[in-house]
């Protein structure tokens, strides 16, 4: 079993990965709050590995609070700017996300690519936009909507 060593006060806090879904959604939420806050103490790769890591959580709930903690990062530039290594290592994941088969966590996934857009410089190759580009054209409303604005930040971008 994978113990998460998460540093409150004095002491540290284990959370035990296999812990049911909502327990396991809680902490990755919370855990992107302290990130935004406390990104002195808290946005590391030490810390950031294990967002990374529920990324790939079989549940769409923990998925989706993954993204939304991740939204909350990379939607500034000075923080995003400290997630070099860790959008290297996750990249790819994320630009997978797109096609999940739960539509709120696809959605979300293209937001999240739209902020890296917006603040990171060159992160995203052509190859990654392409992933994004024919969404537009999805069933989904919020989905191709998302799309849409991704495409519209990347061709102002251009």
């Amino acid at each position: 079993s994978v113990f998460i060593m998460i540093r409150a006060g004095p002491g540290r806090h284990a959370v035990h990965l296999n812990t049911p879904l909502t327990i396991r959604a809680i902490c990755i939420e919370e855990m992107g709050q302290w990130m935004q806050h406390y990104s002195a103490s808290f946005l590391t790769d030490g810390y950031l590995k294990y967002i990374g890591w529920t990324l790939y959580d079989k549940h769409a709930e923990v998925r989706l609070k993954c993204l939304l903690a991740l939204q909350g990062l990379y939607g500034s530039q000075e923080r995003a700017a400290r997630m070099e290594l860790f959008t290297s290592r996750f990249k790819e994941r994320m630009v997978s996300m797109v096609l999940d088969k739960e539509l709120p966590v696809a959605v979300e996934a293209v937001r999240l690519l739209t902020l890296i857009l917006q603040n990171m410089d060159e992160v995203l190759t052509d190859s990654d936009c392409e992933s994004v580009f024919p969404l537009v054209y999805a069933s989904s409303r919020p989905l191709a909507a998302a799309a849409g604005e991704f495409l519209f930040r990347r061709l102002v971008q251009v």
